[in-house]
């Protein structure tokens, strides 16, 4: 794991919540991101962390749209209600999981997106 400096741990723990903010505010859950990218410094780890987040929502929207339209089916209704369970719990824990890594002074790249978003 990388580690952060001790200056720049408030901005990626920021980063790292800026995704949930879609809860609190319509499109916030993009909107936030997208201003922590612009706001940070050009290499620095909260602008990497903001890019994270950003795509962990993207990620998030295109696959409960994909377990709304298997929903469709009578045969896939269980399994979207089990994956779209575990998307939730995903879309809201690993945000949560990257603001204690941050805060402690690791770096935590998101499973999945983690490689896409750098």
């Amino acid at each position: 794991m990388e580690c952060i400096d001790s200056s720049d741990r408030g901005h990626v723990a920021l980063a790292h919540i800026s995704g949930l903010a879609g809860y609190l505010v319509p499109l916030g859950g993009v909107i936030a991101p997208v201003v922590m990218m612009v706001l940070a410094e050009q290499n620095s780890q909260a602008k990497r962390a903001a890019k994270q987040a950003l795509a962990l929502n993207v990620f998030v929207f295109l696959l409960s749209a994909l377990l709304v339209l298997s929903a469709l089916t009578i045969v896939m209704i269980p399994v979207a209600i089990v994956m779209g369970s575990l998307l939730g719990l995903c879309a809201v824990g690993l945000p949560i999981y990257g603001l204690v890594q941050a805060l402690s002074g690791h770096f935590c790249r998101y499973p999945f997106v983690g490689s896409f978003a750098d």
